[in-house]
């Protein structure tokens, strides 16, 4: 699934690769100084001091505005002949701006992504993800690239503990926010200040019980009887793949066309079974939301809202699973089970994905093309 994506050069000249916001880590901070001791070149541009915490070779510090930022990248692009621009998502406001300046000037671009597959994956592609991916849609052109490759390696070896991974995150958001002073014209991506996330998420552990409860039972009345049940997987609406890679402006949008079109086509006494994502802070109260699209459309009896449960056993059992881009969608098409794509993604594909309208694909939803055959899970969402 990831572009085999190599830092290339005219006539093996030395790279220069100028790094920009990268994962909570020190991934990036390990690329440049493989380059360097290569004898290339690497820059870096900080936007806050959470990125200084995960970068300890020489930076520059960007303390402007948006408005700004066109014109001071633009600069540094052409004082330091940069051959490479290398970024964690492609979407980003700063990040937009500074592939369009840097391909401008032939510069190639290296986006990296966390959670195109999951789990131990960190995809590398040139130009762009999902809308902008170069991942062909031909079904025969997949085909003849796959024969290509040998079968990847999925042996997991992510062996870190959640609660690093999280304290890794609090410490570059709460960098983030105490350095504001330092980095007066910096605004976030993210559409939720990091604390008022943090507070819904020990709101989430606080509740815990009761929402396991509240999820088991619903999986009892799903249980009941044989009726075919939906999956539909909520995202983040914070997430780019909602905000630049879907027709919703955020996840609620999306669940009241998904809920309406179940409510007005899919026959009785079929179910829809809408999946809370692992990750959701608890800012927004989707069990109350769904239950009053629900109410709304009369089917306040067929749909249902959990949020725990193992999602590869409600795929291999579901059937059909409707989404706007999630990347649940590779884990569907590798149990077999039937798929719907309301948004970009690489893996609508006609034959792997319904290409037909959503109001179709409750009467009949067709498996993937080999549906059944199932390849070893490469990770999905819990």
């Amino acid at each position: 699934m990831a572009d085999r994506t190599s830092l290339t050069s005219p006539r093996n000249k030395p790279l220069h690769v100028l790094f920009l916001q990268g994962p909570s880590s020190f991934y990036m901070e390990q690329v440049a100084r493989e380059l360097i001791a290569h004898g290339h070149r690497a820059s870096r541009i900080n936007l806050h001091l959470g990125d200084r915490l995960f970068w300890h070779l020489p930076a520059n510090d960007y303390r402007g505005n948006l408005e700004g930022w066109r014109g001071y990248v633009s600069r540094f692009l052409d004082a330091n002949a940069i051959t490479h621009l290398f970024l964690l998502g492609d979407r980003r406001p700063h990040h937009r701006i500074a592939i369009e300046e840097a391909r401008a000037r032939g510069a190639e671009i290296i986006c990296s992504e966390l959670g195109y597959l999951r789990p131990d994956w960190l995809v590398l592609e040139r130009d762009g993800m999902s809308t902008y991916s170069r991942m062909p849609r031909d079904p025969k052109v997949i085909r003849s690239l796959a024969q290509q490759y040998d079968p990847p390696d999925l042996t997991v070896r992510c062996t870190i503990p959640f609660w690093r991974l999280a304290m890794l995150d609090v410490a570059y958001n709460v960098s983030e926010v105490l350095s504001r002073p330092l980095y007066p014209g910096y605004r976030r991506h993210a559409i939720h200040h990091p604390f008022a996330e943090y507070v819904g998420w020990i709101r989430r552990w606080l509740l815990g019980r009761g929402e396991q409860r509240r999820s088991a039972e619903a999986f009892d009345a799903i249980r009941q009887g044989n009726a075919p049940t939906f999956v539909f997987p909520l995202q983040l609406s914070t997430d780019y793949q909602i905000r630049d890679h879907s027709p919703y402006s955020d996840m609620a949008a999306a669940a009241r066309e998904i809920i309406g079109s179940f409510a007005a086509h899919s026959p009785p006494p079929s179910r829809l079974t809408v999946k809370v994502h692992p990750l959701d802070p608890g800012l927004t109260p989707w069990r109350r939301r769904i239950a009053e699209i629900a109410a709304h459309n009369n089917v306040a009896d067929r749909v249902f809202c959990v949020t725990g449960g193992n999602l590869v056993s409600m795929l291999r059992h579901a059937a059909g699973c409707v989404l706007v881009n999630s990347t649940v969608g590779l884990t569907a098409l590798q149990v077999g089970c039937p798929l719907k794509v309301m948004g970009n993604a690489i893996f609508d594909v006609p034959g792997m994905a319904f290409s037909g309208l959503l109001n179709d694909f409750w009467l009949a939803p067709p498996p993937p093309v080999n549906g059944g055959q199932e390849v070893p899970i490469v990770g999905c969402e819990a």
